[in-house]
């Protein structure tokens, strides 16, 4: 559980005494809903607000509007990007620990030109941040996209693409909660670049089709693979998880670890060990791994998933036997007080 702080001068902001009732509950949404992040910047499609909130679309999209007219929030309707405009300066980050946190937050958001609009608060609330970031922008591409990009403050023209919101588009839960999970560590391509592979990819691509459209094993792979990601993308929205599209690189790998899972087992086990699973036995550790409260929050890839499984069969077998176990305790219990309470009637 996170938590984010609200500042005690809210109600009595000029600005938020002339908001209306709704806009206000869809402000405090903003700044304590449990996909937002004390740096302010975070992945929320306005569909989840809609319903967490029990609102028609229609009312959220007026709030987002109003907030974003009075400049308190920014929102990439594009990429489902919301920025929290201040949040830096009533929440700074004071130490190398949080800077490394945010890091790894900023990475898994989908590209958004918010994210020029984020390093310029940080330059102007919390210097320290801002030039931990500029130092890791020569390492990490997502950041020095960011810096490279910036113009002089305040947003230019093709920083404002995509942070319009005067229609519905993406609103629909049916479209918007399907897609908006499915997280890239990669900047977005263009579709000139999407289509620009090397032979090796062209090759490896067709060979994982084929494989998927005349191997078994590889076809159930892939479904289990496709099982994993909606499981861990309606755990973790933020996650960055592949699109379920053979297509896919990221999702090639996915499906190639759960059949290596099937044929040899574990990392690090030969074939001739016999240590595979059965692909029943893999669909249940995948349920279970994204139901337990703990293992839910760390597998989140078909690798993590393969590396851990050993940990997870056991642990599923645990809670399996202990199961039984805790219901004849249970009776056991229920069992001993309907005695004692008929013992105390006929001393009576």
């Amino acid at each position: 559980m996170g938590y984010n702080k609200i500042q005690d001068n809210f109600w009595i902001d000029e600005k938020v005494k002339n908001w209306d009732f709704k806009t206000r509950m869809i402000a405090l949404y903003l700044l304590s809903n449990q996909h937002s992040i004390s740096e302010g910047l975070y992945h929320l499609p306005l569909s989840y607000m809609a319903e967490d909130m029990c609102l028609k679309k229609e009312e959220i999209l007026e709030g987002v509007n109003k907030l974003s007219a009075d400049n308190f929030i920014k929102y990439d309707k594009d990429n489902s990007i919301i920025l929290i405009i201040n949040a830096l300066k009533y929440q700074p980050l004071n130490n190398i620990n949080h800077y490394k946190s945010a890091l790894n937050k900023l990475e898994a958001l989908p590209t958004s030109p918010l994210l020029q609009c984020f390093i310029e608060q940080a330059e102007l609330y919390n210097p320290k941040f801002y030039s931990y970031l500029k130092a890791e922008s020569k390492k990490k591409r997502f950041l020095k996209k960011g810096f490279s990009t910036r113009k002089d403050k305040g947003l230019t023209a093709d920083r404002n693409k995509g942070l319009q919101t005067n229609s519905l588009d993406g609103l629909s839960t049916n479209n918007s909660n399907s897609q908006a999970p499915a997280l890239s560590l990669s900047p977005t391509q263009t579709p000139a670049q999407a289509q620009i592979k090397t032979e090796a990819e062209k090759k490896e691509e067709a060979e994982f089709l084929e494989q998927i459209n005349s191997d078994d094993n590889f076809k159930k792979a892939a479904e289990l693979a496709s099982y994993l990601i909606e499981l861990i993308a309606a755990n973790n929205p933020r996650a960055a998880v592949p699109k379920k599209d053979p297509a896919d690189r990221l999702f090639l790998k996915w499906t190639k670890e759960i059949e290596k899972l099937h044929r040899l087992g574990p990392v690090g086990a030969k074939a001739k060990e016999n240590k595979g699973y059965s692909f029943a036995e893999i669909e249940a550790i995948i349920s279970f791994s994204q139901q337990d409260q703990f293992w839910k929050n760390n597998i989140l890839s078909a690798k993590k998933l393969r590396k851990q499984v050993i940990k997870l069969e056991n642990k599923l077998k645990s809670s399996k036997f202990n199961a039984p176990s805790q219901k004849n305790n249970l009776l056991k219990e229920l069992y001993l007080a309907a005695k004692e309470e008929e013992n105390s009637h006929e001393e009576k």
